[in-house]
């Protein structure tokens, strides 16, 4: 999620049903926050009640390696079953009969866990489309379709033009079951399509058919793209591994021809640190960005908020060892506030964005979210430049000083930081690329509604400009693209702030990267029908572009294109209504709210469509588009 601040995942949570459950008292702990029963029935009122009794003790703890309930929410449910039976919580859960077993692995997963019997058979493939493709080594280099990050394709390698957009069809869509969100975006290698999934899923599928080649289960949600290792064209012996991290915070390497597990990682051992941002891979090395859930847990007024430290890690890309660590915000040290109660602090500074990679200064490039509580520190909503062999900082910029913030601000509880806010932290990936005068600028997108450019060299701000108004949700949330001298900034705008000197201004638009002029806005027109629930205005997710055409999903569930020289739109696809399946599973489009942009490539569209989360359309689809 790449996200910038937590409250993208829980916002509408919060907003609209918070109150209402903190008055209820007889519910302790962040889960009683918890909207709905999800379909659970009586198992959700069970659940819960074996959840305090049994394991809120620990899984409410700030201090203790039991992972919280926000972490536990990302997990399949079947995975917190078998803890339970067979795992590390067999122990506790001894006293437990199988029924409530069942229940609390239900209520924690926020979902039934599906019987073998009912689970689709996987739609596997028949040998002539089983086979890898050696011939044809991954198409892009990760989340960021190059090192720097520019989320742009060539005219050659999109093979799609201009004209050709309105002679595409519906070559095959992919349901994802057991899912209400598709947030991994593609990645393309050996003929296949590797993506992760809602229920856990990674999957190597037939780019010709959408049968499955393989399918491995991670331990959580998977909303990482899956970075493939690159190897030479033609190379008969070429086993590649494949990388990814789930919101349980793992980091993972796979063979890519086969699913077969090589190695798994904690990337953090606090038990809130989660992976939303694609590692990035370079020199046999996976620099691996840390997020958390803590900025969610402190809503519970009982949890001694916060001791979370936002990091990037290296980690040695054949073995999984840590080669260094670099902490974005001191130890937290223990205090008593006035009324006695105990807190702690620094905090935060998660990073959820992919790193940008540049060889030529040795250099990695990323930017950090803020602090959970006070006091605010220096490399928080900053944009910050690593030495690639060392971890060590070459230089920093923080675009907002002083942005201490968490969910507990929502619900007026003790854990909000004393001037609170404005929750302005950086979400979206940073882009190396070049001005026409030939200087190397760091392109950044912020939640308040800003770019930036700063020099790569020192990190100086060379130009900002704002394009939305931002907010909690809004301005620029997960990332930006940049083709021919332009920066393609996506506005969400979506939520409430206090400075409403702006007015909202949802859409795409074009900044010129030598001069931060603004280009072109593309303001987005509200054409959510009476019957979409949880549709809203707004692009959340990042932009792919092309010399011939920009494309970029929605919050409201339509794929545009638009014209690079004026914003004008030359296609409209609404993807949000049902889908047959190659797999036979029931999907549907949604809000293409994450990180997970459009890929275009040989002539195809390929898109993941679905968010179902902070007040946005659920989905669970994948959809390949080719032109006729």
């Amino acid at each position: 999620m790449v996200r910038g601040g937590i409250v993208q995942f829980v916002l509408g949570v919060f907003a609209l049903f918070a109150a209402s459950n903190a008055a209820a008292s007889e519910q302790t702990g962040p889960l009683s926050l918890m909207t709905t029963s999800q379909g659970l029935g009586e198992n959700y009122q069970i659940g819960q009640k074996v959840f305090q009794q049994t394991c809120a003790g620990c899984h409410n703890a700030s201090g203790g390696r039991a992972p919280q309930p926000s972490v536990l929410r990302a997990m399949r449910p079947d995975v917190i079953y078998k803890a339970l039976t067979q795992g590390v919580m067999k122990p506790v859960a001894s006293s437990l009969s199988d029924a409530e077993r069942i229940a609390v692995s239900e209520y924690l997963a926020e979902r039934k866990m599906v019987s073998a019997k009912d689970v689709a058979p996987p739609f596997m493939c028949p040998a002539k489309h089983a086979r890898f493709d050696r011939m044809a080594p991954p198409t892009y280099a990760g989340w960021g379709f190059d090192l720097a990050n520019s989320h742009a394709v060539s005219a050659k390698a999109a093979g799609l033009t201009r004209a050709d957009l309105g002679k595409l069809k519906l070559k095959w869509a992919y349901g994802f079951a057991d899912s209400n969100r598709a947030r991994s975006q593609p990645s393309l290698a050996a003929g296949a399509i590797f993506m992760g999934s809602h229920n856990g899923h990674i999957l190597a599928l037939d780019r010709e058919t959408g049968c499955e080649r393989w399918r491995y289960e991670a331990k959580a949600e998977v909303r990482t793209a899956v970075v493939i290792e690159p190897w030479q064209r033609g190379d008969s012996k070429a086993d590649p591994l494949a990388f990814f991290g789930d919101l349980a915070g793992n980091v993972y390497a796979v063979r890519a021809f086969t699913g077969e597990p090589v190695w798994t990682v904690r990337g953090d051992t606090h038990n809130v640190a989660i992976i939303t941002g694609t590692p990035a891979l370079y020199d046999g090395t996976l620099f691996v960005p840390i997020s958390s859930m803590e900025e969610n847990s402190a809503a519970d007024p009982n949890y001694p908020c916060c001791t979370f430290r936002g990091s990037v890690v290296a980690l040695d890309a054949r073995t999984g060892k840590e080669k260094w660590r670099t902490w974005l915000v001191g130890e937290p040290q223990q205090r008593k506030d006035e009324s006695g109660k105990t807190e702690h602090g620094p905090s935060g500074v998660a990073v959820w964005n992919t790193p940008a990679v540049d060889p030529r200064r040795g250099l990695i490039y990323f930017a950090t979210g803020d602090n959970y509580t006070q006091p605010a520190t220096e490399l928080s909503d900053a944009v910050i430049a690593l030495d690639m062999k060392t971890g060590a900082i070459r230089w920093s910029h923080q675009a907002i000083e002083g942005d201490a913030w968490n969910v507990g601000c929502f619900i007026s509880s003790d854990n909000c930081p004393d001037d609170a806010g404005p929750d302005f932290d950086f979400g979206a990936g940073v882009i190396l690329t070049r001005t026409r005068g030939g200087r190397d600028v760091v392109l950044a997108g912020q939640k308040a509604g800003i770019t930036y450019a700063f020099d790569a060299d020192s990190g100086e701000q060379v130009w900002k400009r704002r394009v939305g108004r931002g907010g909690l949700a809004g301005g620029v949330l997960f990332g930006i693209a940049s083709q021919n001298g332009r920066l393609y900034a996506p506005v969400s705008d979506f939520g409430e702030i206090a400075d409403k000197t702006h007015p909202a201004m949802p859409g795409l638009n074009a900044v010129d990267v030598t001069s931060g002029d603004l280009l072109w806005s593309a303001p987005m027109a509200n054409v959510c029908r009476p019957d979409q629930v949880a549709c809203l205005p707004g692009i959340s997710s990042p932009p792919t572009a092309t010399p011939g055409f920009v494309l970029a999903g929605a919050d409201d569930g339509h794929l545009r294109a638009y014209a690079p020289d004026s914003g004008e739109v030359l296609l409209d696809l609404d993807l949000t209504t049902p889908f047959a399946t190659v797999n036979g599973v029931e999907a549907k489009g949604g809000a293409m709210s994450g990180g997970a942009a459009p890929i275009v490539d040989g002539g195809q569209i390929i898109v993941a469509s679905g968010y179902g989360h902070a007040m946005k359309m659920a989905g669970n689809v994948l959809l390949v588009y080719e032109k006729q």
